[in-house]
């Protein structure tokens, strides 16, 4: 069933993946994972899918969940008059989770340069839903994970990442809305 509580415990897991999909960026980097080549014409990644975003990410998502795993017992999660089922975080779940991210992320670019988008032009759903989607499969290897956790985040995504790409545009964080 989902409820709050469900709710509260897949949001638990958000953290290093929505660090990793938004930090990544910080690494400027410069060196293409699919080094400029193409498959059949078309770029397979483009440039903006570099090594150091990829390992920039992964280890984004380390240090996020490191940082939950120091905290989570400093939080309240007594005060729930049901028990929780709180994902155990460690720096090797945020290295998973943050390396799903990333690689949800590329497999969503290859698709986007397959079906003849541009680099940074949208893909309603794709965009939102692909780091989600390779998280919870590398994810899924190493931790047992609840199917409600899945909808809620598959559900909750698409939603908080349009709000944030469109705060992000107003504020001048973004030249596009989405």
């Amino acid at each position: 069933m989902i409820d709050i509580y469900t709710f509260i415990e897949a949001v638990w897991i958000l953290w290093p993946a929505y660090g990793a999909n938004g930090l990544c960026m910080l690494s400027r980097g410069k060196y293409p994972i699919d080094g400029g080549k193409t498959f059949r014409g078309k770029q397979i990644l483009g440039p903006g899918k570099t090594w150091e975003g990829l390992f920039t990410g992964a280890f984004i998502g380390m240090l996020i969940a490191t940082f939950q795993m120091f905290m989570f017992p400093l939080l309240p999660w007594d005060l729930s008059p049901v028990q929780l089922n709180i994902l155990p975080m460690s720096p090797l779940i945020g290295l998973v989770i943050g390396f799903g991210v990333m690689i949800g992320d590329l497999v969503g670019s290859i698709i986007k340069r397959r079906i003849g988008l541009a680099r940074g032009k949208p893909a309603p759903l794709l965009d939102q839903l692909d780091f989600i989607v390779g998280m919870l499969v590398l994810l899924s290897f190493v931790a047992v994970l609840k199917w409600e956790w899945v909808v809620i985040l598959l559900i909750i995504t698409p939603v908080i990442h349009i709000i944030a790409n469109r705060i992000a545009y107003i504020i001048k964080l973004k030249n596009v809305p989405y």
